[in-house]
């Protein structure tokens, strides 16, 4: 990072999860001021204190209590974010999940909650910090979306329908904001190797009769690469599509799967 230069102000959401914590800490550890949301106080402060002891105060780590299923709530803390940081430069969406559940499992509930966290989450998020980052001269948006984008899967059709739309979302804005500077990029991950992960591998273990830990290897067999990702992987091309190396990377949707999906 340019020491001459302000640290930039990323916010990321879903910060307390497995991703979106790996996320933070790779960004901190850059210098960056690194912007936590979550929506449980509690467990916002332990992974800032967490992250804050492994980097050893490289960055500067704040966390806000936001529902990005608020737009109310996403606006406010967007607005005390600029306030006591003076600009936003970049966004990290990590947050949403979806369940493991074919067609005739699903529930109503199940898709509207998945939609409104992971793509609505998006569209608030993107739309409050659009005009901080024309303001800043720039900036960049990752949202982190997932390989049933393009491949999906019948066990998903809750996530993989999500995933195509925060695609095609990402794609159609990143069009018009490109114009002021704002890059909008998808990251798709595979497998990671986080506690969400270990409820899926369980949960497709039940309907098996293998283990979770069978259910793991069996994955990583069938990855070209042999293994499944380390959230620190999924942080690490965060951060370079953040950077100024990625300058002419938008609207694009980049694979991190080691291989495993049959998808172009």
């Amino acid at each position: 990072m340019d020491s001459t230069a302000p640290a930039p102000v990323i916010v990321v959401s879903g910060a307390t999860g497995g991703m979106g914590s790996a996320v933070a800490e790779e960004l901190a550890r850059s210098g960056a001021t690194v912007v936590l949301l979550g929506r449980d106080a509690a467990r916002l402060e332990r992974t800032r204190a967490g992250i804050d002891g492994r980097t050893g105060g490289v960055g500067r780590l704040v966390a806000y209590e936001t529902d990005i299923n608020s737009t109310a709530s996403v606006d406010a803390t967007v607005a005390a974010v600029v306030a006591g940081h003076g600009r936003v430069d970049g966004l990290v969406h990590a947050a949403g999940d979806g369940p493991l559940a074919p067609l005739d499992e699903t529930t109503d509930d199940m898709w509207q909650t998945t939609f409104d966290g992971k793509l609505m989450g998006a569209v608030r998020l993107t739309r409050a910090l659009t005009g901080p980052m024309t303001e800043a001269g720039g900036g960049s948006v990752v949202l982190v979306s997932g390989v049933f984008r393009k491949d999906p899967d019948p066990l998903f059709p809750v996530n993989s329908a999500v995933n195509a739309a925060l695609a095609a979302f990402a794609k159609a804005v990143s069009k018009d904001l490109g114009r002021r500077g704002i890059r909008v990029n998808v990251l798709d991950p595979g497998a990671v190797r986080t506690p969400l992960w270990d409820e899926i591998a369980q949960a497709i273990g039940d309907r098996t009769g293998a283990t979770a830990d069978e259910v793991t290897a069996q994955v990583a067999a069938q990855t070209p690469l042999g293994t499944i990702a380390d959230p620190a992987d999924v942080a690490r091309l965060a951060a370079f599509l953040l950077s100024p190396a990625a300058l002419h990377v938008a609207g694009a949707a980049i694979t991190l799967d080691g291989g495993a999906s049959a998808g172009l």
